[in-house]
């Protein structure tokens, strides 16, 4: 039998298993496999102790008061984002208006190619000359 975690119906054999719903061919199959497997051993014993488990009575008045808590839970939680939801929103909306008038102050454009100076065509040019008196010899 193939491991119950790596069965693609693991989930149906266990809950077969354990509600005793299986048949006998296939109750016996799962028990020959929890014998021999740790892991599926484990599982199997944790599910029963979770069968065992009896919930705490839950006291007079739970219900009142778990819903004062989260009320008063909400109030808390309340102020709390108005206090720090408010500066966020106002320093977001300052940024984008910083930003916006910065961009349109100066726009982006693409850099035009610029025109050498008379003086920079003298000095290539000069460049030229000394390069050709150095290579002649």
């Amino acid at each position: 039998m193939v491991c119950l975690n790596k069965n693609e119906q693991g989930a149906e054999l266990l809950t077969g298993y354990l509600a005793k719903t299986l048949d006998a061919e296939g109750l016996a199959e799962v028990n020959r496999h929890i014998q021999d497997c740790e892991e599926c051993r484990g599982l199997v014993t944790v599910w029963k102790k979770l069968d065992e488990f009896t919930a705490p009575e839950v006291t007079p008045g739970f219900d009142a008061r778990l819903y004062t808590r989260l009320a008063a839970e909400g109030a808390r939680r309340h102020w709390w984002r108005r206090l720090l939801w408010r500066p966020l929103a106002t320093l977001a909306a300052a940024g984008a208006l910083v930003g916006l008038a910065l961009f349109v102050q100066n726009p982006r454009t693409p850099d035009a190619p610029k025109q050498p100076s008379k003086a920079e065509i003298e000095q290539v040019a000069q460049a030229l000359d000394d390069l050709d008196l150095l290579s002649f010899r």
